[in-house]
């Protein structure tokens, strides 16, 4: 496979980041691209079973350490990397993290690092119209889970109505094809008072805690699990 040459420039630097560092919007692009760079090589290495589930996203997802704990049986490689963004999902990971490794389906989430960048929701919802089609076109049978945008404290809150906007627009798009499902783990990390629950996010960080991530099994294993089960171990 031929690299970008954006992406060959940015080898040279992966050997400085850890494959579980965690990286957020504000690491710069290179970083991101390295560790991008660094969780691939690993991937082509030694590549998931085909006919698995692939997750790919950011630093939310890549925290999500007890992933494959929370969605047993299924088969789960994570592929999260920090700092990342659904315009990244879009060109580089569901290319090159997913497809080629023939899942039976993808758990994406994407959008945060996207609106606290500056994305407007229409555009986080082209950039996932980008990867749907890529998916459906290169494997028809598989697919699709998109986690809702975690609704961070602090700063990025002040974009909750973006953030449920973009929540809105993904829905109704996963909602036009069956093998597409939009989960929405957004409203149960909210308090009664519309904000998001202090004690399932780290102090003064975006992101979560044990306690966030047992909301999102809660949430997301009754969903996946059952729907993906019977294909598991299907040759």
């Amino acid at each position: 496979m031929r690299l970008p040459l954006f992406v060959a420039l940015c080898l040279s630097a992966s050997a400085a980041f850890a494959a579980d560092e965690v990286l957020s919007d504000k690491s710069s692009s290179t970083k991101v691209m390295a560790l991008y760079q660094k969780v691939l090589s690993a991937a082509q290495k030694e590549p998931p079973a085909p006919g698995s589930v692939i997750c790919i996203g950011s630093s939310h997802m890549q925290l999500w350490k007890g992933v494959k704990e929370d969605l047993a049986p299924l088969t789960v490689t994570n592929y999260g990397i920090g700092g990342s963004r659904m315009t990244q999902a879009a060109d580089l990971f569901i290319d090159n993290l997913a497809i080629p490794f023939k899942p039976r389906a993808v758990i994406l989430y994407e959008g945060s690092n996207d609106l606290s960048g500056g994305a407007k929701p229409e555009t986080i919802l082209a950039n996932f119209q980008k990867i749907h089609r890529k998916l459906h076109a290169a494997l028809p049978q598989a697919r699709l889970y998109v986690l809702g945008l975690v609704p961070s404290p602090g700063k990025r809150f002040e974009k909750i109505g973006d953030l449920k906007k973009t929540n809105e627009l993904l829905a109704k798009e996963c909602a036009t094809q069956p093998w597409m499902k939009f989960i929405d783990v957004t409203s149960p990390l909210l308090g009664a008072d519309g904000k998001p629950k202090e004690e399932l996010f780290k102090p003064g960080d975006i992101h979560m805690v044990p306690a966030g991530y047992a909301v999102w099994k809660s949430v997301i294993a009754p969903v996946i699990v059952p729907a993906e089960k019977p294909y598991e171990h299907v040759k």
